[in-house]
């Protein structure tokens, strides 16, 4: 069963306000852009420096590919800018996708992670583990990204289970990815909260029938 609309939290929730607000959850599932780190813009970035390697023109404006990018999987993306103008004619999905990989790991590693993650996530994250709540991620983007950010930031240990791009039969808007995580976990819908902030997730974690909570503290 699918719950009413994601509560949107401007701020970064404790531990105490969602035990209040939903006392039945026991498993945290996290998406990672945009929610757990404020990397939607090192995303866009990254693909402003293919086009600027490659020549790439755009038919729309930086304010209008980021907002085309946002949660959206990589081969999705790809389908939708491989006609764009100079896009390199001989490159498949993998091509694209490896080098939008370089060019953000290249970006990433340049700044200190406290630039892209709130030191309140790490507190929450730490109060839910301190308490027994099972915490995964789930996530749109590829494994060597996803784990180079984990490291980079030091939360690896923080989730017993992560699923990437490379592990997923669907990607979001789909549910399979929330209803892979929530079966690993033995979590029902209703003992799961997910924390997700593209329109893209929040339609992935809704149909789950989990509770949400809509991200807007980036």
């Amino acid at each position: 069963m699918t719950h009413a609309h994601p509560l949107a939290f401007k701020t970064i929730p404790d531990l105490s306000t969602l035990n209040r607000t939903f006392p039945s959850v026991k498993t945290f599932l996290f998406d990672m852009d945009g929610t757990l780190f404020d990397t939607e813009k090192y995303h866009t970035l990254a693909l402003q420096q293919i086009g600027l390697k490659y020549k790439i023109a755009p038919p729309l404006g930086p304010k209008e590919v980021h907002e085309l990018m946002m949660g959206k999987a990589d081969h999705l993306l790809f389908d939708l800018i491989k006609d764009w103008p100079n896009f390199p004619p001989h490159w498949g999905v993998e091509d694209f996708v490896a080098e939008k990989n370089r060019q953000l790991l290249h970006l990433l590693s340049s700044v200190r992670g406290e630039a892209f993650f709130s030191m309140e996530l790490r507190t929450l994250l730490e109060q839910a583990r301190n308490n027994g709540i099972k915490i995964g991620l789930v996530t749109s983007s590829e494994k060597i990204i996803t784990h180079a950010l984990l490291k980079l930031t030091g939360l690896e240990d923080f989730f017993s289970y992560v699923l990437t791009r490379d592990d997923s039969q669907e990607v979001k808007p789909h549910p399979w990815p929330y209803l892979k995580a929530m079966d690993h976990f033995n979590s029902s819908p209703s003992e799961t909260l997910v924390f997700e902030d593209s329109n893209v997730g929040i339609e992935a974690a809704t149909s789950s029938g989990a509770h949400v909570i809509k991200a807007q503290w980036y």
